[in-house]
């Protein structure tokens, strides 16, 4: 393929992602985490100071924050909160988020757009890298493909559009792996301070960042066994003799170690406290400060104390494309048929895959398929390889990659602008996502602005609104009651509610089961007039 060729279709994918992200975000409202992360970068940019949100570093909040200072939205600063925030109360975060919001003198929808805007840059250079890891691996058509993928994957797109960190991890992982194996095979300054800085970049994303540097010695290991060798000053080595390869082996640790000494320096900048390291791991350790540890996790009905050794995959199965999931055993399949060379490529393919999920299935809480969404570019890269197999030169095994896409883009655009709440045809659809998971699998209080435009529709100006939002939904000229959740789900909950017209979460709807079976389960025994977003249920009782 031409190399022009190759960069239009690059070029009009990473468009596709730019429009598919750009229209849906603007029918999105904020969500969850948003609420702390937007005004805790903003205030990171016009202070210096890192008092709001300890649990997560900093760069996709700074990003943020730069985003919206055309804006030049107020910091209340002179808040009761961002005092306490100073003296280490880290819940104040959301009070502050909440008065930031009503205080900025900046239109909402706008300035979350802002926001989100570097995330949707994030994802158009994660389709890049994806690109880019393929073509070395397997040739420029399996770039393209992996590029497609990755660029119409409704769980990259689903995130790929909220000022959030989980996308951003996802690229720099995926970034910061290429360029470990592009060093071990042209190992220059310029690509040892690129590998060391986008490990950085990755460190600094999200805390589960971390997980790279255990894998650095496996691959430092696996390095010289490299299809090609690894080059080195003076030459490129082969199969030498036992004794060469112990060097060569040296060689890769020292190698490894600076690319991790040129990481952490980059961490310290992105704290603006220059050799400052202790500052990132002084924060790891509240990782979890904000979170109930007794949050039972739930699949599939039914709730659960401890953690699902299976939760993880299981999302995995429930919320990846059905088509996708066939091209990958296929893929399998073709390889097993044609046994290919290169194992040491696949380490460094299926490692960061396979730690993500064993490690996040054993301490994550179980609330998102978002914290194991890094294994998908590795996927995607890995998949796009059976355009390399000899088995592909097959007229109908083109045919049936050729229909798997066509499957994979439609199941995509179907769901449109609804991502976060994708599930395939094995979980039933999205419609019924919420009966296998919950929380940030389906419901993040992303549908507050399709509850305004319904109540404006139809001229409701007394409904009981529950969204899940960490803030007023008057902030988005909704008009009604705001009910607490279980003031809300309690009255639904029982056999005669009081009359009226509620607007309650499907996640918040799912956690009135948590106490015990109720006596009226909404989900299941009241009839909604509407369902919003598969997230906002709208019941009339009156």
């Amino acid at each position: 393929m031409k190399r022009t060729y190759t960069v239009a279709i690059l070029a009009g994918l990473c468009a596709c992602v730019l429009a598919q992200a750009f229209f849906s975000m603007r029918q999105k409202s904020l969500t969850y985490d948003e609420v702390a992360y937007i005004p805790a970068g903003y205030s990171y940019v016009v202070t210096g100071d890192f008092r709001l949100n300890h649990e997560q570093p900093p760069l996709m909040k700074l990003l943020a924050g730069v985003a919206i200072l055309p804006l030049h939205p107020h910091l209340p600063v002179e808040s009761e909160s961002w005092r306490a925030a100073g003296e280490g109360h880290l819940n104040t975060q959301w009070e502050f988020g909440n008065e930031f919001l009503r205080a900025a003198g900046a239109d909402l929808q706008r300035l979350v757009l802002l926001a989100r805007l570097p995330v949707v840059l994030v994802t158009m250079l994660l389709v890049v890298g994806v690109f880019l890891f393929a073509r070395d691996l397997y040739g420029p058509w399996a770039g393209v493909l992996a590029a497609a993928l990755c660029a119409f994957d409704p769980n990259i797109l689903a995130h790929g559009r909220l000022s959030t960190t989980d996308l951003g991890l996802t690229c720099f992982v995926l970034w910061a792996v290429w360029a470990y194996r592009r060093l071990a095979r042209n190992p220059t300054a310029g690509n040892l301070l690129m590998a060391g800085a986008l490990l950085g970049l990755a460190l600094l994303t999200k805390f589960s960042g971390l997980f790279l540097l255990a894998l650095y010695p496996l691959w430092a290991l696996v390095l010289p066994f490299l299809p090609k060798g690894i080059t080195v000053p003076g030459g490129r080595w082969g199969r030498w003799p036992q004794h060469v390869l112990a060097n060569r082996l040296v060689y890769s640790v020292g190698m490894t170690v600076m690319v991790m000494l040129v990481a952490l320096v980059v961490v310290s900048l992105g704290y603006f406290a220059p050799g400052r390291v202790d500052i990132y791991f002084r924060d790891f350790f509240v990782v979890n400060v904000n979170v109930n540890l007794r949050y039972e996790t739930y699949f599939h009905g039914a709730f659960h104390d401890g953690r699902l050794w299976y939760y993880f995959l299981a999302a995995f199965l429930l919320k990846t494309p059905l088509a996708f999931l066939l091209l990958l055993l296929l893929r399998g399949a073709t390889q097993l048929w044609h046994r290919e060379e290169g194992w040491a490529d696949r380490v460094l393919l299926f490692s960061p895959v396979a730690i993500w999920f064993v490690i996040i299935s054993w301490k994550a809480f179980q609330i998102g398929l978002r914290y194991v969404l890094p294994v998908y570019p590795f996927l995607f890269v890995y998949a796009a390889g059976i355009v390399a197999s000899p088995l592909f030169a097959r007229r109908e095994m083109r045919l049936a990659v050729g229909a798997l896409m066509v499957w994979f883009v439609a199941s995509s655009a179907a769901v449109y602008p609804n991502y976060l709440t994708y599930f395939n045809e094995i979980a039933g659809g999205p419609s019924h996502g919420i009966e296998w998971l919950d929380d940030s699998n389906v419901d993040w209080g992303q549908d507050v602005i399709l509850l305004r435009d319904f109540l404006d529709t139809y001229g409701i100006t007394d409904a009981k609104l529950t969204p899940m939002a960490r803030y007023d939904p008057a902030l988005y000229g909704l008009p009604g009651v705001d009910v607490p959740p279980h003031v809300a789900v309690g009255l639904l909950s029982r056999p005669n509610p009081p009359p009226g017209i509620y607007a309650v979460s499907a996640h918040l709807l799912n956690r009135a089961k948590l106490p015990g079976a109720p006596l009226v389960d909404p989900l299941r025994d009241l009839r909604p007039v509407a369902v919003l977003g598969n997230t906002i249920y709208i019941f009339d009782l009156r």
